[in-house]
Order: C-alpha cells, then sequence, then structure tokens
C-alpha cells in the first residue's frame, strides 16, 4: 500500500489515520511546490493531479473522504471515522465534507486563483473573497471547539483536518493565537504519538504549528 502525499498538505489527514492505525504502508512524497503532481507519472495514478492518491495492490483510491472512509472500514482505528458509532461517523463526514467543500476551497482561492478563472484582472478579487470567506470559517471552527475533540468523544480525521488548517492559516498572515479553543485543540492532537511519527516523515516539526511565526 502506498500514501502518496505532499508535506503539510491535506494528505497530512490521512498520514496521520494510517500511523494511529500501525498500518503497513509507503509513504511516497509528490511535493507540489515543485510541481511533481503535473507530471505525466503522477497524472497516471492520479489524472487530477492531487493528493492524496492511496494505491492499494493496484486500485488507487483518491479524495481524502473515501481515503479516510476506506482506512476506517480497514483498521477500525482512531484518526479516521468512527464507524462504531453512527452518529459520529455522521459528524465526522459532515465535516469533512465542509471542509473539502468550503473550508480548503477558501485557501484555494487565496493560493491558487488561477483555477478560478484565466483572468489575471480579477484574481486579486478572487484571492479577497478567500480570505474573507475563511474569517468566516475560522469563527465557526473557533465554537465547534471544546474540550475534546471535533466529533466528542473520538478523535477523527475532523480533527487531523484542523491541524493542517491551523498551520495554513498562519501561512497565509492570520494570527491563530485569536482562536485559542482551536489552538488547545492543536495541542492535544500534537500530543498523539501518531501525529509526530506523521510529521516526522514529511519533515514538520510541532513548531510549524504555533499560532505566529
Amino acid at each position: 500500500m502506498i500514501l502518496y502525499y505532499s508535506p503539510g498538505a491535506c494528505s497530512l489527514v490521512p498520514h496521520i489515520a494510517l500511523e494511529e492505525a500501525g498500518a503497513d504502508y509507503e509513504g511516497t512524497r509528490v511535493v507540489l511546490a515543485s510541481g511533481e503532481h503535473l507530471t505525466s507519472g503522477y497524472r497516471a495514478i492520479n489524472p487530477h493531479a492531487r493528493v492524496p492518491a492511496l494505491d492499494i495492490g493496484g486500485q488507487v483510491i483518491t479524495e481524502n473522504v473515501a481515503i479516510l472512509n476506506y482506512i476506517a472500514h480497514h483498521w477500525h482505528a482512531p484518526g479516521s471515522v468512527p464507524l462504531s458509532d453512527p452518529r459520529a461517523a455522521a459528524r465526522c463526514n459532515q465535516l469533512l465534507g465542509w471542509f473539502a467543500s468550503s473550508v480548503h476551497i477558501g485557501f484555494a482561492q487565496v493560493w491558487r486563483a488561477e483555477r478560478f478563472s484565466d483572468d489575471d484582472s480579477v484574481h486579486p478579487a478572487i484571492q479577497a473573497g478567500g480570505h474573507d470567506g475563511l474569517k468566516r470559517y475560522f469563527a465557526e471552527i473557533e465554537a465547534l471547539c471544546g474540550e475534546g475533540w471535533a466529533v466528542p468523544g473520538h478523535f477523527t480525521a475532523a480533527d487531523s483536518y484542523l491541524l493542517t488548517f491551523f498551520r495554513w492559516g498562519r501561512r497565509i498572515g492570520n494570527d491563530m493565537g485569536a482562536y485559542p479553543r482551536w489552538q488547545a485543540l492543536v495541542a492535544r492532537i500534537l500530543a498523539r504519538p501518531a501525529v509526530q511519527a506523521a510529521l516526522a516523515e514529511e519533515g514538520l516539526t510541532s513548531d510549524d504549528f504555533k499560532a505566529k511565526e
């Protein structure tokens, strides 16, 4: 089994899930910043040129929600989707859907405005819209962060997504210290050995998830 990932990308979410599961897998870097996802070799793996992709013996699964549910069904471990609790599983998948369809898109507007229009003149407006949207999403995320996990009673992929978004928020210039509940959740996530193992393989450290530079 091979997980194709880019350091610090949303592929960190299934990376953590595989570590939590104790799965026997190989991690293969596809560095987005270097354009490795655009090569013909990687497009043969995922024609959409995105990470993550999970090769399970010749069959390739793409899209985080599909990969995470596969991991959940196969290992029934923390860090993916809590299938033993149908309500919790629904809540987790609800959050994963929102993260992928809304929060992640806000970041894409900021970083990759060209995906939304070939007209360079409108890119600043697209980026501004992304920043505005993320402010609203961040307020909603702060409200859903309590003393435990995003899905009460379960460490899930939703938490790993929030870890990833926290770092991204800092990278686009936000003062993430303005979100103390979210910051506390990040600290709880970083305390997990499987999370540290995934970060180490990706060349990341806990310092990358501090509220400020």
